[in-house]
């Protein structure tokens, strides 16, 4: 029987996405992640669906990549066969595409965190939108404590959203951190007292989402993500070129409407 890594549920206008090997501590390999981009990959064209949650099965979100499998790929790596590091990088590059697709797709995704969170489990909540803990959930990325860095992201983004100096300091000392250190840097959003909070936090925050829009949030998605590091006026012309779109909207007219009307609006994603 084939082990179901990855579940996705849908629930009205949310997909619950959930890491499921917890005999594994839902330790994650490419295989894992380019399930994880399939399953992710057809919402895009449901319009019911507003919201992604991501989370994970047992006692902890993820302890980060499958040794196992990683010792396979070494195997090769370390032969005759990866001469020049092509080989290497390809399959880098490979993954690093599948975390982009998180950020591409036009849905918010809210990753909650319990338990703990490492190495490439970080990576997968870094190309989320929002990302949540519960107070028992430790973190780092302790890629260098075995020769390697963090790979798929965990350098560029976790730079990004932390700044330069902070980053280096969690990629070098490959330290764990408690959840509420990731809320005093801006690794997260909000932290909750118990696993049990933390997703009644994320369907609360995915409820209040929901209300908007979905053409806007779509957008604001796509401005802020490649936004950053593009100079003010090449930011100003993404506002108004999403902007042209939204004014000619289905949901546009009936946002107006239903505001004129006093009534909740149906939106269309239109």
């Amino acid at each position: 029987m084939t082990e179901q890594r990855i579940n996705g549920e849908k629930k009205g206008n949310i997909f619950y996405l959930t890491l499921n090997r917890p005999q594994k501590r839902n330790a994650i390999s490419l295989e894992m992640l380019e399930e994880f981009c399939d399953t992710i990959n057809p919402l895009a064209k449901d319009p019911e669906i507003r919201v992604i949650i991501v989370k994970g099965e047992g006692s902890v979100f993820s302890a980060g990549i499958d040794f196992n499998a990683l010792g396979e790929m070494a195997g090769t790596y370390l032969s005759d066969e990866a001469g020049g590091g092509g080989l290497i990088r390809a399959d880098i590059h490979q993954g690093q595409q599948w975390l982009n697709r998180l950020e591409a797709i036009e849905i918010p995704i809210i990753c909650a965190m319990h338990g703990g969170v490492y190495g490439l489990g970080v990576e997968v909540a870094l190309a989320c939108d929002i990302r949540l803990m519960s107070e028992d959930c430790t973190w780092g990325l302790p890629e260098a404590q075995f020769g390697l860095i963090a790979d798929l992201g965990g350098t560029a983004r976790l730079a990004k959203l932390l700044g330069p100096s902070r980053a280096m300091e969690i990629l070098m000392t490959t330290n764990r951190y408690p959840a509420q250190r990731a809320l005093e840097w801006g690794l997260i959003n909000y932290l909750y007292p118990t696993k049990e909070a933390l997703y009644a936090g994320a369907e609360k925050l995915a409820a209040d989402i929901i209300k908007s829009a979905p053409l806007p949030v779509g957008a604001f998605k796509k401005i802020i993500n490649r936004g950053q590091g593009v100079d003010l006026m090449t930011h100003l012309d993404m506002e108004a070129s999403m902007q042209s779109i939204m004014l000619r909207s289905e949901d546009f007219k009936e946002g107006v409407t239903a505001l004129m009307e006093k009534r909740e609006p149906s939106w269309k994603r239109k």
